[in-house]
């Protein structure tokens, strides 16, 4: 029988040239702060962190699984301190993994806007908005995830000096005069399947209102975000206790971060065996371009991720295609699910 082929693969000229001449490589490799790869880190809130002179805290890169499209980063503020005033041509998204802070964004000659923030904050920097993070707690340290479209911008502009040191507005992105900008509430359109909430701000990305969304099996709730007209997107999912969602795949980009529970990840290309990732609140998993995966709930409470995708990894989901059914999965994954949650105490119930 013929090996499937790999789809989403790398061409070996297009490889070649990132690994010898990729301008965002060299760049971050400069930084100084730690360079993570593969496609999963057990937890950002232990992550080992290096120096980070530029931002003036601790970081560390997390570069999974070659994607091209979006990177992410773990930074963190001392207490009582802050980081480095900041601007960038490129997105990026923060998730709050620990801590209480404040962070101030502006453009040049335009009022300064503020918003505090926590544990399950969520929101995005404007494209190319001066912005700057406080820790505001005088005895614990703050520590963020965030992903950014920054390999995009540097594979087109190639300058670091350009990218950080530009003084163009984004007047459709971020409107200074607009006292509520961060602080209005965010209108749901639910009539979409699976709903989209466009806000510039989440408090506590837990607490925003889900939908059904059964594609992924019964019981799984979704809402997909739209935050500061960014093309980057986000979406919150959540499954039952004793579930597990369908095995799919998708483009490159995606950045799952759990936000509650205990399981596991199994990811897998064609006609190799699963590989497993435990994962808890903290953990980071970032499935490869066309990589198989599939999330399995082994807590006693509904599991709930945030993923932080550049819009690369949202593709149309065929049967056969981009999904596995239930009845067409291979049995023995089923048997390691029931094990696992027996291991826990957990009653597998499917629906």
């Amino acid at each position: 029988m013929a090996r499937p082929v790999k789809e989403f693969e790398v061409h070996p000229y297009v490889q070649f040239m990132m690994d010898k001449y990729s301008p965002y490589r060299k760049w971050i490799e400069s930084e100084g702060i730690p360079i993570v790869s593969g496609s999963y880190v057990a937890d950002v809130r232990t992550l080992e962190l290096g120096d980070w002179k530029r931002r003036g805290g601790k970081g560390a890169y997390l570069s999974f699984s070659d994607q091209l499209v979006a990177d992410g980063y773990v930074c963190e503020i001392s207490a009582g301190e802050s980081l480095e005033p900041q601007r960038q041509l490129y997105e990026e998204i923060v998730l709050v993994a620990e801590g209480q802070g404040a962070t101030t964004i502006w453009y040049e000659g335009a009022p300064k806007r503020t918003f505090e923030w926590e544990r399950g904050s969520l929101f995005a920097i404007p494209l190319n908005a001066w912005h700057q993070h406080f820790n505001a707690s005088g005895t614990e340290r703050a520590r963020y995830m965030a992903l950014t479209s920054a390999p995009v911008a540097f594979e087109l502009y190639r300058d670091p000096d350009f990218i950080f040191n530009t003084n163009y507005i984004f007047k459709d992105r971020f409107d200074p005069a607009d006292e509520e900008f961060f602080s209005k509430p965010g209108q749901y359109y639910t009539e979409y399947y699976g709903g989209i909430l466009h806000s510039n701000f989440i408090a506590d990305i837990r607490k925003i209102n889900l939908v059904p969304r059964e594609k992924r099996g019964k019981g799984t709730r979704n809402m997909y975000i739209h935050m500061a007209g960014s093309a980057m997107l986000a979406h919150v999912s959540q499954f039952p206790v004793g579930r597990y969602k369908k095995a799919h795949r998708h483009g490159p980009g995606a950045h799952v971060c759990m936000l509650d529970s205990t399981g596991y990840t199994l990811m897998w290309d064609e006609g190799e065996a699963p590989k497993k990732y435990d994962w808890h609140e903290g953990s980071v998993i970032s499935p490869p371009a066309g990589t198989w995966h599939q999330h399995y709930n082994t807590g006693t409470e509904p599991c709930k991720f945030v993923a932080l995708h550049a819009n690369t990894a949202v593709q149309r989901e065929e049967k056969g295609i981009e999904q596995i059914e239930f009845e067409d999965e291979d049995s023995a994954l089923k048997k390691m699910y029931e094990e696992e949650c027996a291991k826990s105490g957990v009653k597998v119930d499917m629906g």
